[in-house]
């Protein structure tokens, strides 16, 4: 309550902000510590501000004492995340001081720090996707969405309209479903995809959900030695790479790096090749930034469809095809017409095993014994959370020799499921988590049971 304040616009537009305040005594971080005008003028507006509270009845005693005042330099970001916390829900504005003339209005200027906050932090966790509803603002971060800081309603309803306004989006519209894109920054800029849609509830009423996607430019994708798989997997995944043709799915739920493993397989195929194959990958938007490999954006901008995307790239001569995720009847057909004109595709796919795969794909038109004539491997993964470590559970499922003759019509997942030799990580999880039952980081082991990847461990090791 009797803190001295400065406004946002003040701190950006000088580049000074309060570090700490402890009743007479502050500390003021300054970007130009040679910049003695502004040290002089801080000075004095603390000076008059202490000067006006000892005048009050209700001073407190900590503000009567001597004046202390210090000045430490900081960087821009430093700055950034000191003024930030203005805005944050616990947080009060007070008008300490003046704005400035010719000074963008405070409402911009907040619009404008909590983004490029946000977007920075985004970037510094490795974030692939931001969530801000209501006034609450969450990063994923590998694969799971938590919490990163809860803003004032206001502001955060003026930061998504200024993400509106840069996307090129209805800045009014808050009934109907919007999507679009910007770019943000110069050096190493953040390609950003948003959607917008309209949502209803007690705490909602007139509110919207907005999602950001983001493509950093400065991420490269991880060795593939490093994404969690064991030896045998790794051996096994090397030699399906060699395969001259044919379709290799990576599949799993939201969230369990599909992105990350394509795009370190295909990099992995680019580093053994030596820049002797041609590997284009069609994704909207892309995530990764593949050195060698040629990258293409399907959007309205660029291809009104895969299906005319794929006739582009067929006049390239490429020897890899990668599809970012089979969705729908398109993409399905996409993929199996790209492997069956002699070309190694590979694509993502929303499911959790191989037999469930061949069923998905038939679901979305394709024909079994056509499927099964061009699968090569169907890698399924999941991420495992345990506090702030993350592991991966996979399964590289290759078709048995007689998979094309063998699949029928009327076989089940699981039938289907018998027909692939399967290499997994599931004995190094299932001996961690016997020992997480025994420190009791499972409540119990039913609660292991019910889980998914603990289904499907008990059905593989017994």
């Amino acid at each position: 309550m009797y803190e001295f304040r400065l406004t946002p616009a003040y701190c950006l537009y000088n580049g000074a902000a309060i570090l700490e305040q402890n009743g007479c005594e502050i500390v003021f971080m300054v970007e130009n510590q040679n910049d003695i005008v502004l040290q002089g003028r801080l000075r004095r507006a603390f000076t008059n501000y202490l000067e006006g509270m000892k005048k009050s009845v209700d001073c407190p005693e900590e503000l009567k004492g001597q004046v202390r005042i210090d000045f430490v330099k900081g960087s821009r970001e430093q700055l950034r995340h000191c003024v930030s916390g203005l805005y944050k829900a616990d947080g009060e504005e007070k008008n300490s001081l003046p704005q400035v003339k010719g000074q963008k209005n405070q409402k911009e200027a907040a619009a404008v720090l909590l983004l490029d906050t946000i977007l920075h932090d985004a970037r510094s966790r490795k974030a692939t996707d931001i969530h801000i509803e209501k006034n609450i603002v969450r990063f994923r971060v590998n694969g799971r969405l938590e919490k990163h800081e809860e803003l004032q309603e206001e502001r955060a309803c003026e930061v998504i309209q200024r993400i509106k306004l840069l996307a090129g989006m209805n800045v009014i519209e808050k009934q109907r479903c919007q999507d679009g894109r910007f770019i943000y920054g110069s050096v190493n800029p953040i390609f950003v995809r948003v959607s917008t849609v309209p949502v209803i509830g007690k705490d909602y009423m007139g509110a919207e959900s907005l999602v950001m996607r983001i493509l950093d430019t400065s991420r490269i994708p991880l060795n593939v030695n490093l994404l969690g798989f064991n030896e045998k997997q790794l051996a096994e995944i090397r030699n399906g790479l060699k395969a001259r043709n044919g379709l290799f799915l990576v599949c799993g739920p939201t969230g369990a790096g599909k992105s990350t493993t394509v795009a370190s397989l295909l990099l992995e195929m680019e580093i053994q090749s030596k820049g002797k194959m041609k590997i284009i990958s069609m994704e909207d938007p892309p995530e990764y930034v593949i050195p060698g490999v040629s990258q293409i954006q399907v959007d309205e901008n660029h291809f009104s469809s895969y299906d005319e995307a794929l006739s582009h790239v067929f006049r390239q001569d490429p020897d890899v095809i990668m599809i970012g995720e089979i969705r729908d009847e398109i993409t399905a057909g996409v993929a199996l017409r790209a492997a069956l004109t002699g070309h190694l595709v590979f694509a993502t796919l929303h499911t959790g095993g191989a037999g469930e795969s061949v069923l998905r794909l038939e679901n979305l038109g394709l024909e079994r014994k056509l499927l099964a004539s061009v699968l090569r491997a169907a890698l399924c993964q999941e991420l495992e959370y345990k506090d702030d470590e993350v592991s991966l559970c996979a399964d590289f499922a290759v078709p048995k020799s007689n998979f094309a003759t063998s699949i029928r019509k009327n076989l089940c997942e699981e039938e289907i499921d018998e027909m692939f030799v399967h290499f997994t990580n599931y004995e190094e999880i299932f001996s961690r988590t016997l020992e997480e039952l025994k420190s009791g980081h499972f409540k119990s082991r039913r609660q292991w049971n019910r889980g998914a990847y603990g289904q499907k461990i008990h059905k593989r090791i017994g």
